[in-house]
């Protein structure tokens, strides 16, 4: 029985590769088939397999504002997706500003139509601008960082006074910030004019009136609110007694960006 030797019929890697390189194959010796009139024909296109491409209009989602679902309010810009509404205020906490409410209705019955209680009262120190959700982190620290080192202070608030949005859609009945308290909320104001001018935001406007708006309607109803000023004023005066003012402590500033808030506490 002959040996077989395992070594010398294993070739290298390399030899592999050269063998590879310089090997011809026989020229074979069958003959070549003609194509047929079957194998002619042309593939199938990528349109007859999955049918032609849908050109017609994508359908998007839009928000569709509804004013009637929200006491016939209409949005100041529209609703974009990525766009959040932010706006920094004062919060105002106080039962009297509630029995105001309550008396305000009573003393204008039929005066104007649907007066509405504000829920959420407040002094504005900034308009309400459109922030990129991406840039809500950002501008919350350094509103943070502006603010947080001013210190507490009290504020009364005494004058009625009748205002109208911009596009006169709303009319709002508010207590002015007294005279001698305006430049300490002056202060709190040009600090987040400072923020919104480094995000490129509008800024607050040139001739402020800090104020609590307590009351609205719908449509521009100055010119008839102000006929009956004087008896929304002795109903008032009845809730707020021989002081014949209101006063808040001012020892936090809020933020709301869409449906999310942030609180910054003063010194």
């Amino acid at each position: 029985m002959a040996l077989v030797n395992y070594d010398s019929s294993c070739s290298s890697d390399e030899q592999e590769e050269t063998n590879l390189e310089t090997f011809e194959a026989p020229k074979s010796k069958m003959p070549k088939l003609s194509e047929t009139a079957e194998d002619k024909k042309a593939l199938p296109c990528a349109v007859s397999l999955l049918g032609a491409k849908n050109t017609g209009d994508v359908v998007h989602n839009a928000h569709a504002d509804d004013p009637t679902e929200h006491d016939g309010r209409v949005r100041s810009f529209k609703h974009e997706r990525g766009n959040w509404a932010t706006y920094v205020y004062i919060k105002a906490m106080s039962d009297q500003l509630e029995d105001m409410q309550e008396v305000s209705q009573g003393a204008l019955a039929g005066v104007v139509d649907c007066l509405h209680a504000i829920e959420d009262l407040h002094i504005s120190l900034s308009r309400t601008v459109v922030l990129q959700y991406h840039h809500i982190d950002s501008f919350v620290e350094s509103l943070r960082t502006t603010l947080e080192v001013s210190g507490s202070f009290s504020i009364s608030l005494r004058r009625l006074h009748i205002y109208t949005n911009a596009e006169r859609t709303r009319t709002f009945i508010a207590l002015k910030v007294d005279d001698m308290y305006f430049e300490k909320v002056h202060q709190l104001m040009a600090k987040v004019d400072g923020v919104m001018k480094e995000y490129r935001l509008q800024l607050f406007y040139e001739e402020p009136s800090f104020h609590i708006s307590f009351m609205w309607c719908l449509g521009d109803k100055v010119a008839v609110l102000n006929e009956h000023l004087d008896t929304l004023k002795s109903a008032i005066n009845v809730v707020l007694g021989d002081s014949e003012a209101i006063s808040l402590f001012i020892h936090e500033i809020n933020c709301k960006s869409g449906n999310k808030e942030f609180v910054f506490k003063l010194k």
